[in-house]
């Protein structure tokens, strides 16, 4: 049965999804992976992107159109490319979107549309099995989360990844409730069972939170609840995750997923500001032929693929050039400086670093700092 509509993915980018992906192969059968860039700082506003989008999916068409297949697989990978059309004219102009990952295998009913918080470039792949090196690429820069939330009788475990938290496993374990009993001695002992019961709860919940650790590593964890459970509950937890928590939050069982969702942007962004002073640090301290200050010296580095981790000022907008030949960046224009060739207008050359810098899997982080902007905004720390 032909697949009718193609929806946006809402959850977590989890390994088992990238597994499942991964492992899909079709000898003899084209299956389509598409990545659009949808950044409106590259195409202006929402109606820009869609723009964009259409032309590099009408690309895609007369790809299709010329090659030497069957009639029958034709139609379906144009159906699946309509399909990508539509949901990017849906997602055009959603917050924190700047790209979108699609992969299509219409006769298994596999239909992805994965929203991307970081660009790349537009580009399609037509192979026996989905192309995820570039979706790779973008998840390397972010870190996945784990997040507890724990009461004396429930929890709910979340993963939260590029944006996006998801509720992954809810417990509930039934204690007595709290009750007044005349017999001192009484009262004593049924509150020496309610905490046995506590604990027991506890460490349920800390052995399922290393079962999920196991299936999907978190490299950061947060704990919450309220401030007299918390150190209870953090003595039940395995060392390998007691040694990632970064954060505790005194929060309800039952927060509403919203808030959930920014308080850990907050967390993050703080997380990844304080990676970016170690990257600078880094840099500060490395020898001159490792460090590239300011746009012109970064910009030779990525055309010699030497960058390992760029830093930019976020919301620094300039317009720039790219040589149509060998892709070198300039922020002038005239013949490119390497090999002669004509450039082409870019409206945000810092936006274009950062493709190119995640195309070459360096990682990238947003900082605004002085010292940065004494370096017009961008410097890296080369690899060699």
């Amino acid at each position: 049965m032909a697949l009718q509509q193609l929806p946006l993915y809402e959850g977590v980018i989890t390994r088992r999804l990238l597994r499942q992906l991964g492992e899909i192969h079709r000898p003899g059968e084209l299956l389509l992976s598409v990545y659009l860039d949808m950044a409106p700082s590259r195409w202006g506003d929402a109606e820009g992107v869609r723009i964009a989008a259409k032309n590099s999916l009408r690309q895609l068409h007369e790809h299709i159109r010329a090659l030497p297949i069957t009639n029958g697989e034709r139609q379906r990978l144009l159906r699946e490319t309509d399909l990508i059309q539509e949901v990017a004219t849906l997602a055009a102009g959603r917050r924190n979107l700047r790209s979108l990952a699609c992969f299509m295998a219409s006769a298994l009913g596999v239909a992805y549309a994965l929203p991307l918080p970081w660009p790349t470039f537009s580009r399609h792949f037509l192979e026996e099995r989905f192309v995820l090196w570039p979706l790779h690429q973008v998840l390397d820069q972010s870190d996945p989360f784990g997040l507890i939330l724990v009461d004396k009788d429930e929890a709910r475990l979340y993963l939260g990844y590029l944006g996006q938290v998801e509720e992954m496993t809810y417990i509930f374990d039934e204690v007595p409730p709290k009750i007044r009993i005349p017999d001192a001695f009484g009262e004593l002992e049924f509150r020496r069972k309610q905490v046995v019961y506590f604990h027991r709860h506890f460490g349920r919940v800390a052995y399922t939170a290393l079962r999920l650790w196991e299936q999907e590593p978190f490299r950061h964890l947060i704990i919450g609840g309220l401030w007299e459970v918390l150190p209870q509950f953090e003595r039940h937890l395995h060392r390998y995750l007691r040694e990632r928590i970064v954060a505790r939050w005194e929060v309800s069982v039952h927060a509403p997923k919203e808030e959930l969702q920014r308080r850990l942007e907050e967390e993050e962004k703080r997380l990844l500001e304080r990676q970016a002073e170690l990257i600078w640090h880094e840099l500060a301290e490395a020898p001159p032929e490792r460090q590239a200050r300011g746009p012109e010296r970064v910009f030779r580095a990525l055309w010699e693929q030497r960058v390992g981790y760029l830093l930019v000022q976020p919301n620094t907008h300039y317009h720039g050039h790219v040589c149509t030949q060998c892709q070198r960046l300039h922020l002038s224009g005239g013949p490119c400086i390497e090999c002669g060739g004509s450039v082409a207008h870019v409206p945000d050359i810092y936006e274009e670093a950062v493709r190119v810098a995640l195309a070459q899997s360096a990682h990238v982080r947003y900082w605004t700092a002085q010292a940065l902007e004494e370096c017009d905004g961008i410097a890296a720390l080369l690899r060699y």
